[in-house]
């Protein structure tokens, strides 16, 4: 059976040309102009009141890289290397807000969202593939050498890397403080707590320790240089992977060949310059890159597989989302929506031959896991991680912190916590709150896909679906929640949107990028909760709150914006529905096959 395709890249010579090399000079102007932007916003970043870190502590590049600020803030302190703890304390119990540099902070982010924002406007029918790749390296490059992190997490990637390259240790079970005498214990925060991510992240870290050794080249910094590098690499990567499977998925619809192209231009440029992705990536250098990179790379395998129905690619596609819940077991609740896409991939066989291709995907995923899990497993050590991990019991940046702290206002209760790795009692009953109601709104989404097949017989859906679960995670299930979370989100929904027919016109919207520039400054913006320390909201009847525990409200405010779009995009579909792509005649499908030009589709 063949369908209506109008080849993605073999079109005429002119629109080739065209999309060999950009047209005009104002892609080149705003790629230049957003990498100032980001050099603005590093200039800014080290800046004290900020409260951030130190990128490479103990370094002469540190030096170097922080000239810019020393210039242009000559009398203003700088971050310094003490311990997070102190600082933490020093700063929200004597320092004062700082108005002018919380304002400068926020005008870096609102600039590069700005521009942002007009790359998306303006760039796609004047852009190549070649195009985004060259100037998201560039991009990245710039955000390597930032001298300043808005997370501490990479020190405790390197902590853990070290526990298991140069001590020999399990990461997985053994605490940090086992290796208090280490150079990098001064600068993380979790010290009695074992490795938060599984063997994946530690195969990933530990392979950039020794190359760091082999290198002789044993310091902090040299691993941050590292994983920054690795995180522009997951970055690429995933930009690569996006742009593939939106060809594979543009290419049995109909449609003009142009238009398709400017589709996939459209939705690879507003993934590859993302400000939260690249910052995340290349900055803080959070191991979600690699996880959007091993999750699109399974819905790169399922579109393969969906073309071939080869099973190899369905079981590499298991296996890519089982590596990527072997980095972060929360990821294991995108899972089950492939199962249930199985289910309802073809309703004419019987029951029993419909289980048995989704029962051997389930034991391919749990096999997996438990292989990867089996030499760290330690006699059930590995599970303890259960029990002391912050995001069990703790609230950050969610409505929940909001609400708990609301209610000790209200109650005039203080909140304290059990210890270090386990949040006060309020914060643990708001944890079994979110618990209660993501397992209701996920199982409610699980039982409505699966009385209503139709809804995930698409690839599409399965996307769609697989956003869905990980945003209600997000938002209801957790009470603990940082900017990176959405960093796989994005990715997913950019894909279920491009793989859509229906859904695609929304990419050319102008709703559609201001949502993605609000969502990124949104997540950014959360870094600043910290500058306000103890100030208080003033409010007539609840004085005693504090400003920062409005950032979990402020930073989900991006969706009251997202569920009018969708829902507005949804009416749209209903009132025009898309018309239904059919097979080709046999008489008109020999007739296409003269016309078109002989030779393979080059849609990677």
């Amino acid at each position: 059976m063949a369908y209506s395709l109008t080849p993605l890249t073999q079109t005429s010579k002119t629109e080739s040309a065209a999309t060999e090399h950009p047209s005009g000079s104002l892609p080149v102007l705003l790629a230049l102009l957003l990498g100032m932007g980001l050099l603005a916003l590093g200039v800014i970043l080290p800046l004290r009141a900020l409260y951030f870190y130190q990128a490479f502590p103990g370094s002469r590049l540190e030096h170097w890289l922080l000239l810019p600020t020393h210039l242009l803030f000559p009398h203003q302190p700088l971050i310094s290397p003490r311990h997070p703890l102190d600082a933490q304390a020093l700063h929200n119990a004597n320092a004062p807000l700082n108005w002018r540099d919380l304002l400068l902070f926020w005008g870096g982010l609102a600039l590069i969202c700005l521009l942002y924002l007009l790359a998306l406007r303006a760039l796609p029918s004047l852009i190549s593939y070649r195009f985004i790749l060259l100037s998201t390296t560039f991009l990245g490059f710039t955000l390597v050498l930032y001298p300043a992190l808005t997370s501490q997490d990479v020190f405790s990637y390197i902590t853990y890397a070290r526990i298991g390259v140069i001590y020999h240790l399990n990461p997985l079970t053994t605490l940090p403080i086992a290796i208090s005498r280490d150079p990098i214990y001064q600068y993380i925060f979790w010290t009695t707590q074992p490795s938060a991510y599984g063997p994946t992240w530690i195969a990933c870290t530990s392979l950039l320790q020794w190359l760091a050794l082999e290198l002789h080249h044993n310091s902090v910094w040299g691993m941050v240089l590292l994983l920054r590098l690795f995180g522009l690499a997951m970055h690429l990567g995933a930009t690569a992977m996006l742009w593939s499977c939106s060809g594979l998925a543009l290419l049995p619809q109909e449609g003009p060949s142009s238009r398709l192209h400017l589709t996939r231009l459209t939705v690879t440029l507003a993934l590859a310059w993302n400000p939260l992705l690249l910052l995340e990536a290349c900055v803080n250098a959070h191991n979600d890159a690699t996880i959007l990179f091993l999750i699109l790379l399974a819905c790169w395998s399922l579109l393969h597989w969906r073309r071939s129905q080869w099973l190899p690619w369905l079981f590499a596609a298991t296996l890519f989302l089982a590596l990527a819940a072997c980095l972060k077991i929360t990821f294991i609740v995108i899972f089950p929506g492939l199962l249930l896409f199985l289910l309802a991939h073809d309703e004419r066989r019987s029951l029993w031959q419909r289980l048995q291709l989704p029962a051997t995907v389930l034991l391919v995923y749990i096999g997996s896991i438990v292989l990867l899990y089996w030499p760290f497993w330690h006699h059930g050590a590995v599970l303890r991680l259960l029990r002391v991990n912050p995001s069990a019991s703790m609230a950050r940046n969610t409505p929940y912190e909001f609400l708990v702290h609301l209610y000790a206002t209200i109650a005039g209760i203080r909140l304290i916590q059990l210890d270090l790795n386990t949040g006060s009692y309020p914060e643990i009953v708001a944890h079994s709150i979110a618990t209660l109601l993501f397992v209701l709104a996920y199982g409610g989404l699980c039982l409505y896909t699966l009385r209503r097949p139709a809804s995930i017989r698409r690839l599409s859906a399965l996307f769609g679906w697989m956003a869905l679960a990980w945003l209600l995670f997000c938002f209801v299930g957790s009470t603990w929640f940082w900017p990176w979370y959405l960093v796989s989100w994005l990715g997913l929904s950019l894909l279920a949107l491009v793989s859509d027919q229906s859904w695609q016109s929304l990419l050319h919207s102008r709703a559609f990028a201001i949502t993605l520039a609000l969502t990124a400054f949104c997540m950014l913006s959360i870094y600043a909760g910290y500058v306000w320390g103890m100030e208080r909201t003033g409010l007539p009847f609840f004085p005693g709150l504090q400003i920062s525990w409005l950032r979990g409200l402020w930073g989900g405010s991006f969706l009251l914006l997202v569920i009018p779009l969708l829902v507005a995009q949804r009416r749209r579909q209903q009132t025009n529905p898309p018309l239904a792509i059919q097979p080709l005649a046999p008489a008109r499908r020999e007739q296409r096959e003269q016309t078109q030009p002989k030779g393979r589709l080059p849609v990677h």
